[in-house]
C-alpha cells in the first residue's frame, strides 16, 4: 500500500489538522481488514487446538502400548541385574540417597524395585554418615540407623565394602545427654556393623578414637576375608584418648594386605601381619606425624611385599645420619614421602622397580636415590634443592620417565630465595637429547628463574626429538610463573600446538603501587589491600 505520508513515516513529524483527517481516512479500511484477519486466525487456532488434543490422545494410546513391547521389558532379569550393577559407583561406596543407584533403581517401577531388592550384590557397598550437630533430631538419627540395618540385610551373604564417616566436632560418645536432640553414639553404628564382620572385605572408618574402640573386641578370626582397612582418626585429645592398637585383633586378619591410617596415631605396635602388606599409607601433616626415620625403616623392614608406600616422616634437629643398612623393597611401585629436616630416610631405601615417586621436603639424597630407580616413570618433587643437587638429579633421571613435576610454593617476590632453583640451566639440562627420551608431561610450579625464551627453546628441542627412534614427543607442559609475562611463547610454538601439544602457563600480574586509599578502613575490600598471586588450576595437581 502506497501512502502520501511515506516521507513522514518513522519520523517525529506532527501532521496538520486536515492531514489528521486524511490519515484517519487512510487507515479505516486496513483496520477493518485487520479485524477480519484476527477472526480468521482465532478460528484456525481453535482448529489447531482441537487437532492437538486429538493428536495427544492418539500419541498417548500408541506410547502406552509401545511401552509394553519396549526392549528393556524383554531383557532377562539376570542381564538386567548386570546392568543395575554397572550403574553403581566404582570409585567409592554407595551413598544412602535416592539420587543414585541402587535406591534410584527402585523408584523407576515396581518390577525394578523387586529386582533391585532381591539382588544382594547391589547392596554390598555402603557409605555411612552419622547425622549429628545442632540440626539433627533423634528421629533422623534413628532413621539413618535403621536404614543402615535394612541396607545390610539386603546384602545377603555378599562380601562388604563399608565406609563410615563421623564429624569429629559432634560425635563423642561421652558427650552429656541433653534435653535437645540426642544422637545415638557413633559406637552403636560401629557395633551394628561389627555383627557383619565376617563379611567385611574393605572397611574405612573416619571417626574419633573413642568411638573406634567399639571395634576392639573383634579378633582376626572375626574378619576372615578382610583385605583392606582405613582408620582415619584425629590427633588424640585429650592425651589419654590414645588408641591402644594392641587391643585390635582385627588388624591381624589373615588376608589384610592394605592399611591406611592417620600419621598422628600410627604405631609400630599395630598388630598387622606386616609381611602380607602390599599397600601402606600413613597420611597427615608433618606437625602431627609421630613417625621418625628410624621407625619408618623398622616398618619397611617388616614389609618386604610392599607395592605402595605413603608416609609423613617428622624431622629431627640431629644431622647425623642413621646407622642403618639399606632396606630393599623389591616390589615397590609407588612411593610418596613427606619428610622433615634431616630425616635421612631416602638414603636408606632401595626400590629398583619403582614406577612413581612423590617427594615433599628436604631432599639431600635425591640424586643418589634416583640413580637406583631405572624404571621410574613419574616423578613429582616439591623439595628444597641446591642447584648442584637439582642438576645432578636431572642427569640421573630414568630413561623410562614419562612425567616430571617440580612443585614449589608461590610466596611473595621478597621470598624468592625459598623457591626451587629451577633456572634456565636446569631447563637446558632437561632438554638434552640423552635426558628422558620418553618424557611426555612436564610441570613446573612457582618459578621466577626461568625465562620465557628458555622455555620455548626447551619445548622446541624436545619436540625435535620426536623423529628419533625410541623417543616420545611432549604432550603437555604446565608452568606457573611467579613473575609477569615477558614473551608470548605460544606464538612461536603454534605449529606444535596445532599438532596437539597442550601448553598451560600462568603468570603473576605486574605489581601495582603499594599505596591504597583503603588503608586504615575497617571494611576495605580485600583485593585493595592484599596483593594477588596467581595459583595453579586445581587439575594441575591430579
Amino acid at each position: 500500500m502506497v501512502s502520501p505520508f511515506v516521507q513522514h513515516l518513522g519520523t517525529n513529524y506532527c501532521p496538520l489538522d486536515d492531514e489528521v483527517l486524511e490519515i484517519r481516512s487512510l487507515i479505516a479500511e486496513p483496520t477493518r481488514q485487520l479485524l477480519v484477519l484476527d477472526e480468521e486466525i482465532s478460528q484456525l487456532q481453535k482448529s489447531i487446538e482441537k487437532l492437538t488434543d486429538k493428536r495427544k490422545t492418539l500419541s498417548g494410546y500408541i506410547e502406552e502400548h509401545k511401552a509394553l513391547i519396549s526392549p528393556i521389558r524383554r531383557i532377562p532379569q539376570d542381564v538386567l541385574s548386570e546392568i543395575f550393577f554397572a550403574c553403581l559407583p566404582t570409585h567409592r561406596n554407595c551413598v544412602m540417597t535416592t539420587s543414585e543407584a541402587p535406591l534410584l533403581l527402585g523408584r523407576v517401577c515396581s518390577s525394578w524395585r523387586t529386582l533391585s531388592l532381591s539382588t544382594p550384590r547391589l547392596w554390598a557397598t555402603l557409605h555411612i554418615t552419622q547425622p549429628g550437630g545442632s540440626g539433627a533430631s533423634n528421629e533422623s538419627i534413628t532413621q539413618r540407623f535403621e536404614a543402615m540395618k535394612m541396607w545390610l540385610g539386603r546384602s545377603g551373604q555378599c562380601p562388604l565394602s563399608i565406609s563410615v564417616y563421623t564429624s569429629y566436632m559432634h560425635c563423642s560418645p561421652e558427650a552429656p545427654m541433653s534435653t535437645q536432640a540426642q544422637p545415638l553414639p557413633v559406637d552403636l553404628f560401629l557395633k551394628e556393623l561389627s555383627f557383619h564382620a565376617k563379611r567385611w572385605q574393605h572397611v574405612s572408618f573416619s571417626t574419633t578414637s573413642a568411638a573406634f574402640k567399639a571395634l576392639a573386641y573383634l579378633s582376626a578370626a572375626d574378619v576372615p576375608i578382610l583385605e583392606s582397612i582405613t582408620a582415619r582418626l584425629p590427633p588424640p585429645f585429650p592425651p589419654h584418648d590414645v588408641v591402644e592398637w594392641t587391643h585390635f585383633g582385627m588388624f591381624a586378619g589373615p588376608r589384610v594386605s592394605k592399611f591406611l591410617t592417620s600419621a598422628s596415631c600410627f604405631s609400630t605396635s599395630i598388630p598387622l601381619c606386616w609381611h602380607l602388606l602390599t599397600s601402606l599409607d600413613v597420611v597427615g601433616s608433618l606437625w602431627e606425624s609421630c613417625v621418625d626415620s628410624e621407625a619408618a625403616l623398622e616398618v619397611l623392614i617388616r614389609c618386604p611385599q610392599l607395592q605402595r608406600f605413603k608416609l609423613t616422616v617428622k624431622g629431627t634437629t640431629d644431622p647425623v645420619p642413621l646407622e642403618y643398612p639399606p632396606v630393599e623393597l623389591p616390589h615397590l611401585h609407588f612411593l610418596e614421602l613427606d619428610v622433615g629436616p634431616h630425616s635421612h630416610l631416602l638414603s636408606h631405601l632401595r626400590a629398583p622397580e619403582l614406577r612413581r615417586f612423590v617427594l615433599r621436603g628436604p631432599a639431600e639424597s635425591l640424586p643418589s636415590f634416583l640413580s637406583l630407580c631405572p624404571h621410574l616413570e613419574r616423578l613429582d618433587v616439591g623439595s628444597c634443592l641446591t642447584k648442584s643437587s637439582l642438576l645432578e638429579s636431572i642427569r640421573v633421571l630414568s630413561p623410562a620417565l614419562r612425567s616430571l613435576a617440580f612443585r614449589g610454593h608461590a610466596p611473595p617476590p621478597a621470598l624468592n630465595a625459598l623457591r626451587v632453583p629451577f633456572d634456565d640451566d636446569a631447563l637446558a639440562a632437561l632438554g638434552q637429547r640423552s635426558c628422558c627420551p620418553l618424557l611426555e608431561e612436564f610441570t613446573l610450579m612457582a618459578t621466577h628463574t626461568i625465562s620465557d625464551r628458555a622455555l620455548q627453546q626447551f619445548v622446541e628441542t624436545r619436540m625435535a626429538m620426536t623423529d628419533e627412534v625410541g623417543a616420545s614427543s611432549l604432550k603437555q607442559v604446565r608452568v606457573l610463573f611467579s613473575r609477569p609475562l615477558d614473551l608470548d611463547i605460544k606464538t612461536g610454538l603454534k605449529p606444535f600446538l596445532d599438532a596437539g601439544l597442550n601448553i598451560e602457563t600462568v603468570y603473576t600480574l605486574k605489581s601495582q603501587a603499594s599505596f591504597s586509599p583503603w588503608l586504615g578502613v575497617a571494611d576495605a575490600p580485600r583485593h585493595s589491600l592484599v596483593p594477588a598471586y596467581h595459583a595453579a588450576p586445581s587439575h594441575w595437581y591430579d
